[in-house]
């Protein structure tokens, strides 16, 4: 039988940076690679996708966090054990999200790392889905913590982005899309206090117009 897997890009931004969890290989093929946190879907203990994904986050004790699946591939190329089907999903954590498995690395130091199978076209597929579904939703807030400011915000789409954005033509966007909670708090440090907001809908929200970068 082809193999079915589900793999998962998992991405947090920390220190004004994306990070996405990676292990290693303790196995061939491609052992001492790193991977992406994967398993194989059974049929015996995963009733649906849904089961299997949430199989997935709890054996990496990652939680409660946003998910989408971003697509499937298959083909006889991508494992050479044999013909090889994997459903690959986007998750998005918090900034100071740990797991119980792997290891965090910057996405700008990717390029030095050996992966495993086909997770280079994996981790691009799913960093294409959060660059352009954020041009025109509320994605990038499921990479904030629970309660955040609008500063804190701009900076989460910029970062993701990589494009500055009007702050004044941003927050009218963001108040338009009626999806922030004031928390009645407020941040305090060295700036001015800033209130605290935080998310109404856990779901991902989308805005009445695409993004465009400096003009947004």
């Amino acid at each position: 039988m082809p193999r079915m897997s589900l793999d998962m890009v998992v991405l947090r931004l920390n220190e004004e940076r994306l990070e996405l969890l990676l292990e290693t290989r303790d196995r061939p093929p491609f052992t001492h690679c790193w991977q992406l946190p994967a398993l194989r879907i059974d049929e015996t203990r995963d009733r649906d996708l849904d089961a299997a994904r949430h199989r997935l986050l709890a054996e990496w004790g990652l939680g409660h966090c946003y998910s989408e699946q971003v697509c499937t591939l298959g083909n006889l190329e991508r494992d050479p054990r044999g013909w090889s089907t994997t459903l690959v999903y986007l998750c998005l954590v918090e900034p100071r999200a740990e797991a119980v498995r792997g290891h965090w690395h910057p996405l700008s130091a990717l390029s030095g790392l050996d992966l495993a199978f086909d997770h280079d076209q994996l981790i691009a597929r799913g960093l294409e889905r959060l660059r352009i579904k954020s041009r025109y939703s509320t994605l990038p807030l499921h990479l904030l913590g629970p309660e955040f400011t609008l500063s804190e915000v701009q900076r989460a789409f910029e970062i993701v982005l990589q494009t500055p954005m009007n702050t004044a033509a941003f927050r009218k966007r963001i108040h338009r899309a009626d999806i922030l909670v004031d928390t009645g708090r407020k941040r305090t440090g060295k700036q001015r206090p800033a209130i605290l907001y935080r998310l109404e809908n856990p779901c991902c929200v989308m805005f009445d117009q695409v993004m465009n970068g400096a003009e947004a």
